[in-house]
């Protein structure tokens, strides 16, 4: 399985714990990666859209240790696939203070119609492609 290329660092502000204890909830990490996600965007030069979004449809998590509050988070991603409207992140967040990884993630995105809610294809999706194969060589593209 190849790298990531992306990773961003991302500080922990809230004022919220786990429990009451000094650890990140498991779905602060999901907002982390959605922001981490935003920033890949703009590494990889992807077009952006107002009125066909890309939307979160699948989640898988593997939580591997607890990230504290008073340290930080790196977040590194790599788009694995690309299929008609549709597309699949590898994710890993870890901690900046002993570069332990915390939670692995698997996202799977598609684009919805703000206006009606259905699914549709953006109208520049080979823009899409390509600024994902040439950002992430090794991805695998299911048509094209």
């Amino acid at each position: 399985m190849p790298g990531f290329r992306f990773e961003t660092r991302l500080p922990l502000r809230h004022t919220d714990s786990f429990g009451g204890t000094p650890f990140v909830h498991g779905g602060v990490l999901l907002a982390l990666t959605e922001i981490a996600l935003a920033r890949y965007d703009q590494a990889a030069a992807l077009p952006e859209h107002r009125d066909v979004l890309r939307f979160q449809s699948h989640s898988e998590v593997r939580y591997r240790s607890a990230l504290r509050w008073d340290d930080e988070a790196i977040v590194r991603l790599r788009c694995d696939q690309v299929g008609h409207g549709r597309l699949r992140f590898v994710c890993e967040v870890g901690a900046v203070s002993d570069g332990r990884t915390v939670a692995e993630l698997l996202h799977r995105y598609a684009y919805v119609n703000v206006t009606t809610g259905a699914d549709e294809t953006p109208a520049d999706w080979p823009a899409i492609v390509a600024a994902i194969r040439a950002y992430e060589p090794e991805v695998e593209v299911l048509d094209d």
